[in-house]
Parts: structure tokens; sequence; C-alpha cells
């Protein structure tokens, strides 16, 4: 058996190792990773040899707690090879280099009279296909190098082939127009010219042949003018309406002009406006009698007045069509903003160094810079583990906020994993100076003029610096939430001014709510009002009545003509030569202490609206600063989509408004979260600045319209009477009446025999009305509240006691009530 034992070819092993120690490889026993084989065909372990002469003795491994020996640790399996290639910033460096030189050298080329023979024959080239057109490719070819030279992205953006198309069509346009100006000449000579390289080149004639063989002289000229249409729009991504908006604003422009020469030559006096400044931080909204004002240049066009301002009575102008005001007169523009592009690249390898010290690596593959924050756009990165390569999880890296704010020294950072319809997770940190965004920056951008709602309104810049606006009509109703302090009262300022600058009261009307008096009082005297401001938190319900009637009074209209929503209706009230119905958009500056008076009724009535007013073109817009679940129920959230968040102190405030925390990483003044309704997730953006002085000029703009001054009786119930004009002006106290009308809906039929009935029985009750008069419970509790109202009963005592009847009337009180007439009140006292 000794024998058997020592068969199996020691030498062989001896010499397999040998060989493997000769060849600098370990043994192939000791290689990990390999395919195990069975127990019962692995290779018996064998002895070690003997050391060699002159070898160190190897320290025996330490045995594990199991028992067995480990062995030695395998190399791990290395990861994708390093691509030791040209960069992708060198290789774009590259390229531009190549397109500026090889323009550059083109213009000279074009410009200089020695020509070399590989220069000469592009250039002879270039002049007989594009003829004088040739000068723009050289330009483009340098613009285009520098572009990419002097970058300021990250990544190449994919070109638009719209964009791209519609200039190519610009192009071949322009060469077409360069050959008709040689006109009057035939085919042969246009072609002629052509190879000689004049004009459109071969290319321009012989497009122009083919229009001016096929169409003619005028087909040609009207062909070209569609032409270019048709390229500019695609090149500029806009309607072929948009590219003429400038032509009413031109003409109402000249229009005005003309009607002030023609005031002037007549020697008429300019139009006085006489009001008082906005005053939105004001605690008193009454304003000063102010008999007499100089005149103002921001008047409106047509305002007649007399040549000395004269005291109160003012005179009331004659009717007339209503002007916008003029954007760039009622507005300042903004600043620019400037950037330090060394810092955000110093930023980004911290973040890279932070992120892979905890075990998170990732690169910064895009920068986003907005004029509040800097958006880094982080990539994650794949880690090794057990030979295999995962990548780094999302959730790890939204966990490190903290981490990042120490990093960077920055007071908030959030993070947003991952940003919606991107392959990265944003990590938005503090800019070093936060950027004012101005209200008129916003409104002349394209983002803005693509809105053909007369709701439409400015929001802000995002993270990237694009400007967003939003439609109100769309949402249909908007909720703004913030601390104090957040920029919230500048947003709703934002709003109404830009609802003010894109509508006349003949498509707008407002009703405005400021219990605070602070906020909303600056806006008494535009037409635009419905009514004066409330500010008396007892009538905040009676508007809601009223605006819930109107309401219900417009879609008996509708239903009366057959349309389905407000669009259809004025469609059908223009058809037939009728004024269309205006909008109508009530603001409630805070709706925390609407809810603290009347809780039930706040709830009851918005949310109503809320749920249908958006067909009859009746839309809320509401405010607060107390975002808590009392103040914002879940009822009212639910039909509010669109909503606006502000800084507020927790991430509990933050769910109550987004149904997310986020909100309470906010930077305050005009930082927020706008979550539209058709989009995934909340998006960040630096909310519009609109300044005292801008509302100022907006609001005398349109306070010269009504011909009043501000010593007019803003807050009493019978203010002065707007103008005469198809749309009805004058501003009712309508508020006042809604109370005496609740009451005079109070008397249900069913009131007189339910006081009969308690009388004779001496008690009243919710259940003992609901079976001797069969109604149901809402209407029984109804009647008890009215009868305890108007004291004919008492209060509830205990839990399901019945009341004391106090006044019985001409009724016999039964035995045992202890009382009758006008003897149960004091029964009643010594009772209880």
């Amino acid at each position: 058996m000794a024998q058997k034992k020592r068969r199996p070819a020691p030498r062989k092993t001896t010499r397999r190792q040998a060989t493997t120690r000769r060849a600098g490889k370990k043994p192939q026993a000791r290689k990990k990773g390999g395919l195990k084989l069975p127990s019962f065909l692995q290779p018996r372990r064998k002895a070690a040899p003997p050391p060699r002469k002159g070898a160190k003795p190897k320290s025996a491994p330490t045995p594990t707690a199991t028992g067995a020996t480990p062995r030695a640790a395998a190399p791990r399996h290395s990861g994708p090879p390093i691509q030791t290639g040209i960069s992708l910033d060198r290789k774009l460096d590259i390229t531009g280099v190549i397109l500026a030189l090889t323009g550059l050298l083109t213009l000279l080329s074009l410009l200089s009279a020695s020509q070399g023979s590989v220069t000469g024959a592009w250039i002879g080239m270039m002049r007989r296909a594009f003829g004088w057109g040739g000068y723009v490719l050289p330009l483009a070819l340098i613009g285009v190098g520098v572009w990419l030279v002097a970058r300021n992205f990250e990544r190449v953006p994919r070109p638009d082939i719209e964009r791209l198309v519609g200039v190519t069509l610009l192009f071949g346009n322009g060469l077409v127009w360069l050959h008709a100006l040689l006109l009057p000449i035939d085919r042969a000579d246009a072609l002629a010219l052509a190879s000689a390289g004049q004009g459109g080149g071969l290319l321009g004639g012989l497009l122009w042949a083919l229009l001016y063989g096929g169409l003619g002289g005028l087909g040609l000229v009207i062909a070209l003018m569609a032409w270019f249409l048709v390229g500019l729009a695609m090149a500029l991504d806009l309607s072929i309406m948009d590219l003429f908006g400038w032509v009413k604003p031109l003409v109402l422009r000249i229009e005005d002009t003309w009607d002030e020469y023609r005031a002037r030559a007549r020697g008429d006096s300019p139009p006085v406006i006489s009001s008082a400044p906005f005053v939105p931080n004001n605690e008193n909204p009454a304003m000063p009698n102010v008999p007499e004002a100089p005149p103002m240049p921001l008047a409106p066009p047509g305002l007649a007045a007399s040549g000395a301002p004269a005291p109160l009575p003012v005179t009331i102008p004659e009717p007339r069509e209503w002007v916008l005001p003029d954007v760039k007169a009622m507005l300042d523009a903004g600043a620019e903003q400037a950037y330090n592009e060394e810092t955000e690249k110093v930023r980004a390898k911290i973040i890279e160094d932070t992120l892979a010290s905890f075990g998170a690596p990732a690169k910064v593959v895009e920068i986003n810079r907005g004029p509040t924050i800097t958006q880094f756009g982080v990539e994650p990165s794949f880690i090794e583990s057990r030979g295999n390569r995962t990548r780094v999880r999302v959730g790890k890296i939204a966990s490190l906020a903290d981490d990042l704010s120490l990093a960077l020294a920055a007071s908030r950072i959030r993070v947003q994993a991952p940003v919606p319809g991107k392959g990265y997770v944003g990590i938005e940190v503090p800019n070093e100076q936060i950027g004012m965004v101005a209200l008129r920056d916003v409104i002349e951008n394209n983002a803005f003029g693509r809105l053909k709602s007369n709701l439409r309104f400015a929001l802000g810049q995002d993270v990237a610096g694009h400007a967003v606006a939003a439609d109100l009509a769309g949402m249909p109703h908007l909720l703004v939430a913030g601390a104090t302090g957040s920029g919230k009262s500048v947003c709703v300022n934002a709003i109404i001014a830009c609802m003010l600058l894109h509508n006349t009261p003949a498509t707008l009307r407002m009703i405005m709510v400021d219990p605070k008096r602070v906020e909303l009082t600056g806006y008494n005297g535009i037409p635009h009002l419905l009514a004066p401001v409330v500010t008396e938190i007892d009538r905040v319900v009676g508007v809601l009545q009223w605006v819930t009637r109107e309401m219900d009074s417009r879609y008996q209209k509708f239903a009366d003509t057959g349309a389905r929503n407000i669009q259809d209706y004025n469609t059908r009230l223009t058809a037939l030569g009728k004024p269309a119905m205006p909008y109508l958009v009530l603001i409630i500056d805070e709706l925390a202490d609407m809810m603290m008076v009347a809780p039930d009724q706040t709830e009851r009535y918005i949310t109503r609206m809320a749920q249908l007013a958006r067909a009859t073109g009746i839309h809320l817009m509401i405010s607060t600063q107390r975002p808590s679940v009392d103040v914002v129920t879940g009822l009212i959230k639910a039909n509010f989509p669109a909503r606006i968040a502000f800084a507020v102190a927790s991430g509990t405030d933050s769910r109550v408004i987004l149904d997310q925390p986020g909100a309470e990483r906010l930077l305050g003044r005009g930082d927020m979260l706008f979550q539209a309704p058709d989009a995934p997730a909340p998006v960040r953006l630096q909310g519009v600045y609109v300044s005292d002085d801008e509302l100022n000029r907006l609001v005398q703009y349109w306070r010269g319209f009504t011909g009043t001054t501000t010593t007019a009786p803003l807050a009493t119930s019978t203010p002065a009477d707007a103008p005469p004009s198809h749309v009805p002006l004058k501003q009712m106290a309508i508020w006042e009446e809604m109370k005496q009308m609740e009451s005079q809906n109070d008397q249900d039929d069913m009131y007189p025999p339910a006081v009969d009935l308690i009388r004779r029985r001496g008690k009243a009750s919710i259940s003992m009305l609901q079976r001797s008069l069969r109604i149901g419970y809402t209407r029984a509790a109804r009647l008890i509240d009215l009868m305890e109202e108007k004291g004919v009963i008492g209060p509830a005592v205990g839990g399901s006691n019945a009341r004391e009847v106090l006044d019985y009337g001409d009724v016999t009180p039964p035995e045992g009530t202890g009382g009758g007439g006008d003897g149960d009140e004091n029964s009643f006292e010594q009772t209880v």
C-alpha cells in the first residue's frame, strides 16, 4: 500500500513546480478562480520540495478560525483597458483650429490677387459654384472653428436637422437673389455669368433659370419671398405668425405718434393723470387727497383732459379703445451676469474627489449655470467588486449632500437624483453672487412669446439660465406657498403685472382679496378690478359666494347657446358681433387668515370652484405663508395641480406643498420649485423680480384710462364709476349685498313648520325634525342652526340632549317646560 501511494509520479509534480518557478510563474494549484473539480477527482496534496540553498525560509501561514490554511491572494481582474488616444477636448480643439485656419486662408485668398496652385484651384471652384456667395463660406468656417475652440459646453451638442435645413435654404435663397440682381438677362447670359464666378455662381444660376423660366419675373419674386420665409422660420424655430409679431406694435406706435402730432398741431395740452404711487407695503390703504398733479409722460394715448388739472369731481372722459402698455416703457431691462469658469472647474474637481473618497466615484459631465445656482451633472462611475463592475447607486450619491456641502463650503446643496430626461445626477450648488432675473428679460424671450394665451405669465429662469413661462388657463389654478421673505409676494405681483401688460379690461377682470392690507391694495383704481380690493376678513366668504354664483351663471349661458367652454362661447359671440366674455381671476393673498375665520365655508367654496370653474374662464391664484395641513388641506391641494414652493422651514412643509421634500433646501429671495401639472417632478427656478417703480408705472398707466384720481373713495361701498365702455367697468360693492342675499336664502320653506313643531313639543333636536318633517340630516341641522341664530332655541347642552326652547311665540308651552312666551329666557337662565 505504501508503494501504491508513492506511485503517482512525484517527479512530474516536482518537475512542473520547478519549471513554473524558473518561468517566474506561480504554481497552477495556487491560482484562484479556476475550474473547481469534485473532491474525488482532485489530486492529492503533495509535500513541498525542500528549499534551495541560500533561500530564505518562508513564514508559515497562520491558520484561520476553521483550521484551514489560507491560500495566497490571487491578483484581481483588471478593469477595461485605459484609452491612451486623444481625448474629446483635444479633438474638438484640433477640429476648431483646422476649420478656423481653413476659413481664414480661404478668405485671404479671396481678397488677395496672388494665389498658389492649391489655393487658386480651391478659390476658382468655390467662385464657380457659389459666385459672390463664396465669401459666406469662409466666414462660416471661421465662426464654427472659433465656437469649437472657445466652447462653453462639456458634450458636443447634437445638430438640429431642421435648423441646418433652414440655414441651407437661406443660403440657397441668397444665391438666387444675387443672380436676380443682374437682371435683365437671358438664360444663356445667366449661365455664362455663373461660370465666370459672378452673381450666385452655378448653383444660383441654375436655380434662377428654373424659377425664372417656369414662373416668370413676378413669379420668381413671389417664390423667393416664400422661400425666404420658410427658411427663416426653420432656422429660428418660429412660426410664420411669430415672424410678423413686430408689425402690430409698429403700427400702434405709428398711430400714437401721429395722434400726438395732430394734438400738438391743434394746440391741445397733454393728458394728465392724477394718481398716488403704488404702495405694496403700506398698512394704511387710504390715500391722501391730491388736488393737482403734474403731467405724466406715461399717459395712455387719447386721454382727453383740460389744460389745468382740477380737483374732484373729475370729468368722465369719452369712451375709447383700450391700448396695451409698452413693455419697454413699463419695465426695466436686467443686467448681464458674470461667471467665473475657473471657480466652476475647481468645484467640479472637489465634487469628484469627495465622491471618490466616500466610495462613490463619479464624473462631472455637464455644468449648467443659472442666476442662483450652478448645477453639476454627475454621471456615476463603475466600481469593481469580486471581479465584477457595478455602477454606483444613485441613492448613495444623494445621501452625501451634507458631505458635499462641507467640502464645497456651501450653505445649502440640493441633490436631484436623477435629473428627469437626463443621464446624470444634478448637484445644485449656490453661486457666490445671486443674480436678479428681470421680468422684462423673460417677457421678451421666445419661451414667453410661444404662449398665445391671454393668461400667460413669466416665472423666471431655470438652472441652465433658460427662461420659463406658464399659462394659467392650462393649469387651471395656482397655489403659491413659502415662508416670509422667500419671494412669494414678488412672484404674485409679477404674475399680476404680466396679466396687466397683455390684457385689457375687455378680456380680463380681477377680484383681489388681501386680508393683510399690505400687498394688493396698491392696485385700487385700475379698470381691471371688478370691485375694490377686499381687505375685511368678514367679507371674504361673500366674495367666494359671488364668484360661485357667477360660475353657475356662466354655465347657464353656455347651456343656452350650446357652448362647451368660454372659448367656444366667445367665438359664437364674436360671430354675432357682440363683445366677448372676459376671463375672471380671483387672487387671494393669504389663505391662512380665511381658514382661521371660516374654514369649512372657505374650503367648500374653493374646492367647488377649483373643480368646476375652468371651463367658465374663472381661475384661482391662492398664496399662503403658512403651508400646514390645516391651511392647505388635502381637498384643496388635490384640486391645485400647479404649485409653486418657495423656501420653507422644514421638510414637512415642503411635503404639504409638493408631496416631497426639497423646498427646505432653497435659498430664498425668489428661489423656487415649480410643479407643473404635466411635469413628473418640480423644476427649480429663480423667480422674476419686479420693482415698486415698475408696478407704479403700470398702475398709473391703467388708472389714467379711468380718468379718476386717487382721491376717489376706494374703500367705500359706492366708488366713482368708470367711463362707459362695452365692458361694464363700474366697481360696485357687490360683497356688501351677499350677506343680505344669504339671509334671504336662509328662509327655508320648512322653517315655519319646524318652529311650530319645536314650540308645541317644548324641545328641539335634529332627529326629531328628521322624523316629523321627513327631511334629511343636512336640512334638519341647517334649520336647527337657523333657529339658534334667531334666538328661538338655546345652544346645545351635553352630547345628544335636546335643546331648550327660548321663544314660544303665541304657542302655549307644554306642561313641564317651566315657562312660556317672554318668560322662557328667564326660566332658561335659572336652569343654567
